[in-house]
C-alpha cells in the first residue's frame, strides 16, 4: 500500500510539474517578458539578454520545484560552475524530454537550436523567440544557412550555443550518430566543442513514453562535462570531429 501510495504522489507531482511548466510559460510569454523587452525598448541586445536571465531563472526555479518533490535529482548550479566562460558550442546527447529544460537552467547567456515546429509553439514558441534563440526550421536548405549564420553571430559576441548533434531525441540506452552541423559551426567561429554527456537512472522521460508512467524513484541525472574539444586540431574536418567527440559518449 505505502508503495502505492508514493507511486500516485509522484504521478500527480510530475503532472503538476507540466502544468506549472507550460501556464508559467504562458505567464513569461505573456506578461513577463513583454514587459521585460518594454522596459528596455531601446536597447533590443539588452532586453533579450534580460528575457534570457529570466528565462534561466525560471528553469532553474522549475528543476529546483522537481528536485524539492524527488522527481528528479539535479543541480543547475553545480553544472554552472564548471561551463567555461566566453563563447562555445555546447554539445549533448538527449535521452530525455526535460534535457533542453535542464540545460538551458545552468547558464544564463545560453542560446539553443530549436526545432522549427517547436518555436512555432503558441506558448514554448513565443517564449523562445523573445530570448533570441535560433529557429532551425524545417530542415531546409535555407533554413540551414539561418542556423548557421545565427550560430557564429551569437558565437562571436560571446555568448555559448546549445546544439543537440542527433538533432533528435536519443534511442533508448544509446546514442544516435552526430551530424557535422554542430562541429562546422564551431570550426567556422573558432571556438571549443564543450561535450555533455547526460545520464539518468532509472530511464524515464523517453520518446514515446506518457508522462504518468513514472518510475518507482527519483530521476537520477548526471551531468559529465569532458574538456574542451578544439576544431583546430580537426584541420577543417567537422565529419571526423563528430565522430571523434561521439566516442565519449559511448563509454
Amino acid at each position: 500500500m505505502t508503495r502505492y501510495l508514493a507511486k500516485l504522489a509522484r504521478i500527480f507531482f510530475t503532472g503538476s510539474a507540466f502544468f506549472l511548466f507550460w501556464w508559467g510559460g504562458a505567464f513569461l510569454t505573456w506578461v513577463l517578458l513583454p514587459l521585460t523587452r518594454f522596459r528596455h525598448r531601446r536597447d533590443p541586445t539588452e532586453a533579450m539578454r534580460r528575457c534570457r536571465l529570466l528565462l534561466n531563472r525560471s528553469l532553474r526555479l522549475h528543476a529546483d520545484y522537481m528536485r524539492f518533490f524527488r522527481l528528479i535529482e539535479f543541480d543547475a548550479r553545480a553544472v554552472e560552475r564548471q561551463l567555461p566562460s566566453g563563447g562555445f558550442v555546447m554539445v549533448a546527447n538527449h535521452p530525455s524530454l526535460i534535457d533542453v529544460v535542464l540545460l538551458l537552467s545552468t547558464c544564463p547567456t545560453l542560446y539553443c537550436v530549436v526545432k522549427g515546429s517547436v518555436m512555432r509553439s503558441p506558448f514554448v514558441g513565443s517564449m523562445l523567440r523573445y530570448c533570441n534563440h535560433i529557429d532551425a526550421g524545417d530542415g531546409d536548405p535555407v533554413s540551414g544557412a539561418h542556423v548557421v549564420h545565427g550560430a557564429i553571430e551569437r558565437l562571436r559576441s560571446g555568448d555559448p550555443v546549445l546544439i543537440f548533434p542527433e538533432g533528435t531525441r536519443s534511442p533508448e540506452n544509446g546514442v544516435a550518430p552526430f551530424k557535422k552541423g554542430a562541429f562546422a559551426i564551431a570550426q567556422a567561429a573558432n571556438v571549443p566543442v564543450i561535450p555533455v554527456r547526460i545520464r539518468r537512472d532509472p530511464p524515464a522521460l523517453m520518446r514515446g513514453q506518457k508522462w504518468y508512467q513514472v518510475p518507482d524513484g527519483t530521476i537520477k541525472y548526471h551531468f559529465r562535462l569532458f574538456p574542451p574539444q578544439s576544431p583546430a586540431e580537426y584541420a577543417g574536418d567537422p565529419v571526423a570531429m563528430a565522430r571523434d567527440v561521439r566516442s565519449l559518449f559511448l563509454d
